[in-house]
């Protein structure tokens, strides 16, 4: 059965530690040039997602931007000064103009979302959400940009995620993600290349142990 039960300590101290990053990080947000480099990030709210749709609640939702992971033009944004932004519609394609707003001008306009696989690892299950867009630096310029969200499910098949998003089910959980930005377009057929492993993503450390919240009540598997 899917964990039900979010583990709060884990999430005040997740706070606690994204708030201490923001008092580090809070000079300013850079009026850099073309943003460049790639960052990983853990959502302070859940995610809700149906074979269609994909929304955060609260919507916006603050990001928490690893200053571990964060590279180039994204190590001014790392702590928790950034938003994310819903709803999205799968097919057709539709979503709000600032997906992810860093502040100050800067921000990643979405242009493509799609449901990934969903993919068995040991007794758990997960899912992405892939993304393709365009990010805006303050100043203008623009850079390609490519990346999952990805929502874990603990002690389930993914056989059974796969059946209940069929259904019409729809699922609330927490999220992490990894987005990256490049001057060349990518194209779906290359993203499996490129955007690093959920486990990968899961390695931050920043949702170990997290539990998920599920609107419907998965069954037990066998």
């Amino acid at each position: 059965m899917i964990n039900n039960i979010v583990n709060s300590k884990f999430f005040a101290g997740l706070t606690a530690a994204a708030a201490s990053v923001s008092v580090m990080t809070t000079g300013g947000t850079a009026n850099a040039a073309a943003l460049i480099g790639e960052f990983q990030f853990a959502g302070l709210g859940v995610a809700e997602i149906t074979e269609d749709y994909l929304n955060f609640n609260p919507n916006p939702s603050t990001l928490f931007l690893s200053p571990i992971t964060a590279t180039g033009s994204f190590n001014q944004f790392a702590g928790i000064s950034t938003t994310i932004e819903g709803p999205v519609e799968f097919a057709p394609f539709s979503a709000p103009e600032k997906f992810i707003d860093f502040g100050g001008g800067n921000e990643f306009k979405l242009q493509e979302a799609s449901l990934g696989e969903v993919i068995q690892s040991g007794e758990n299950a997960s899912l992405d959400v892939i993304l393709y867009g365009t990010f805006f630096s303050a100043d203008g310029d623009e850079s390609y940009g490519a990346g999952n969200i990805t929502l874990q499910f603990n002690d389930t098949l993914a056989s059974t995620i796969k059946a209940q998003l069929e259904a019409g089910e729809t699922f609330t959980a927490q999220f992490s993600g990894a987005v990256f930005s490049t001057t060349d377009y990518l194209g779906s057929d290359v993203l499996s290349e490129t955007v690093p492993e959920p486990s990968s993503i899961l390695g931050l450390g920043l949702f170990a142990g997290a539990g998920i919240l599920s609107k419907k009540k998965l069954s037990k598997k066998a």
